[in-house]
């Protein structure tokens, strides 16, 4: 017969196996930075930026930043400075390229049609490449390898996936 000492016990270790996993599926905290803070931080690091587009109504966006953007949350935090746009959002002003833009103006500037996309930009802020839709982790994360390591500059992608 088991005592309800054993079944507290058990009941302790799966809460404990659950919790580990937990915490280490989802990785490190995302360190999110404004559009402007992510310009100069960028600049400064010489890191190139991610900029998350996305709407409050977009389920794949929210998908995006709770189960996709953690798996990946080592090499963003690590290669990468990111941002956010509300594509919604025409109110606010953000200087960029000597302008003052709304989150709108820049997202249409930055090939930014639909909800979510990811676009990624240099250390200097000039855009190399989106990509609309959701993506999963595993698709994401060459294009991420191949931008972190500078081989946009001097292969195609293509040949950087053959080198992998």
């Amino acid at each position: 017969m088991i005592s309800s000492y054993n079944i507290y016990i058990r009941h302790l270790l799966a809460l404990v196996l659950v919790c580990g996993v937990s915490v280490s599926a989802h990785g490190q905290d995302l360190k999110w930075h404004s559009f402007e803070d992510a310009l100069a931080i960028a600049d400064s690091t010489a890191n190139p930026i991610l900029v998350d587009v996305w709407a409050p109504w977009c389920g794949w966006c929210h998908k995006m930043r709770s189960k996709v953007y953690p798996q990946l949350s080592t090499e963003l935090n690590k290669h990468f400075v990111l941002t956010r746009l509300n594509r919604d959002d025409n109110r606010s002003k953000i200087s960029y390229k000597t302008q003052q833009l709304s989150p709108l103006q820049i997202a249409q500037q930055l090939r930014a049609d639909k909800t979510p996309t990811v676009v990624l930009l240099n250390s200097k802020g000039n855009y190399l490449l989106h990509l609309s839709g959701f993506r999963k982790a595993k698709t994401l994360r060459p294009i991420l390898q191949f931008v972190s390591s500078d081989a946009y500059e001097y292969q195609t992608f293509t040949q950087f996936l053959q080198k992998l």
